[in-house]
């Protein structure tokens, strides 16, 4: 019983310290699932590309923590052909090719849904380790001229983020930042219907894969 209260008390203290750093961006809003294990942060913003055209742009970021390891997690996270399993829209995963020990290339597949043409997504991926605070960061940033056109349209502005934090007790923290222009103007209202159970799905997708490496 005291080790669950413990267990309980770290996941809940990780989670509002969540809430404090989010809670300090200018605009931002923050939405928790109906269970409230995942709080989401997120901003919608406008960009105009070269010719003005003018799109709605939704940058987000989703935490939660849960019971599992976070080698597990990790091992999801550098297994590519897994990431399609865990994100949304994405049809086909792979690793293009390792850059360095740990940089690598990626490649996504994503698929039509209205608004949206079929695309697909270059990443050029870091992975860096932080043992004084027992985390790891993925960094992903867009790589678009990094492999050959391949026939569909391609995005040219995507980046995100996967931290991983170990809470000690079997409990790891795991959170998701994603900002992208998209191909397409999506109305705002339709964005903002997938908030928060689509970026939490994504996170939730990469606990359910860790768990099944355990």
């Amino acid at each position: 019983m005291k080790h669950s209260v413990k267990t309980g008390l770290i996941v809940l203290c990780s989670l509002l310290l969540s809430i404090q750093a989010h809670a300090q961006r200018d605009g931002w809003k923050q939405e928790k699932t109906k269970d409230g294990k995942v709080l989401v942060s997120y901003n919608f913003a406008e960009h105009k590309d070269d010719r003005g055209k003018k799109y709605n742009v939704l940058e987000f970021e989703a935490v939660t923590a849960a019971e599992v390891s976070m080698e597990s997690c990790l091992k999801v996270l550098k297994d590519d052909s897994k990431h399609k399993d865990f994100m949304d829209d994405a049809e086909h995963t792979e690793r293009i090719r390792d850059l360095s020990e740990d940089e690598w290339l990626s490649y996504y597949l994503l698929k039509k849904r209205w608004p949206m043409p079929v695309a697909d997504v270059v990443t050029r991926y870091k992975l860096e380790e932080d043992p004084e605070n027992k985390s790891y960061t993925l960094t992903g940033f867009p790589a678009p001229d990094m492999y050959p056109d391949q026939g569909v349209e391609r995005m040219r502005h995507s980046y995100s983020t996967y931290t991983l934090r170990d809470l000690g007790k079997g409990q790891t923290e795991v959170m998701m930042y994603s900002s992208s222009v998209p191909l397409a103007s999506i109305p705002k209202m339709l964005l903002a219907t997938w908030i928060p159970n689509g970026p939490a799905g994504m996170v939730n997708g990469i606990i359910r894969l860790a768990l099944e490496e355990e």
